[in-house]
């Protein structure tokens, strides 16, 4: 069973407690995927006789699509990761368990910034009655993809897999860079369309 086909309290159940058989990391995207509805849902109310077929609603719905492998993806590696931990392995299974859980997040952190940036390019078509669901689902995506980020960062700081933190930096920052000025153009949105209301 896959994690978008587990019942949420089982999901929960999964997460909240002291040996998680999801990682936060993979928590996260699900958390995405309720953002994701409700950006749906904005850009959906406010098309043309509530079409879902416009070009904003294909793009979330095949990022979506690549979404839901990119949490799967994540699962397998840190519930590997996990086991190889638990097991005391030995250096090398640990440093490439330890590589895979980082690459996967890593992935996944650009189908994040891809949402943002696809929210961003659609937003100004968004009705003000529906702009806090557009808004709101933003935000949820805005942090899975700080939770994500911060599970690669706290892999990278195990000293283990040195090579990798090399490798990916200049990735990582343009992720962050691609975020930051995506949120910074939602952000201004936001504050015009507060200001136009009121």
């Amino acid at each position: 069973m896959t994690l978008q086909e587990t019942p949420l309290e089982q999901l929960l159940s999964l997460v909240g407690r002291a040996e998680p058989s999801i990682s936060g990391s993979s928590a996260s995207l699900l958390a995405a995927r309720f953002g994701i509805a409700m950006v749906r849902m904005a850009f959906a109310v406010s098309g043309k006789h509530g079409s879902d077929d416009d070009l904003p609603i294909e793009q979330l719905d095949s990022l979506a699509a690549c979404l839901n492998d990119a949490t799967e993806h994540d699962r397998a590696a840190a519930r590997t990761l996990i086991e190889t931990f638990r097991e005391n392995a030995d250096g090398s299974i640990r440093r490439s368990a330890l590589t895979e859980a980082t690459r996967e997040p890593l992935s996944a952190a650009h189908i994040l910034v891809e949402l943002l940036e696809t929210a961003v390019m659609a937003e100004p078509s968004v009705r003000q009655s529906v702009a806090s669901d557009l808004f709101g689902g933003i935000e949820l995506i805005k942090g899975a993809f700080a939770a994500v980020m911060m599970a690669i960062e706290y892999n990278l700081g195990q000293g283990e897999v040195e090579d990798l933190d090399f490798r990916t930096q200049q990735d990582r920052s343009d992720l962050w860079r691609r975020h930051d000025v995506a949120v910074a153009a939602l952000l201004s949105s936001l504050q015009a369309r507060r200001r136009a209301a009121g």
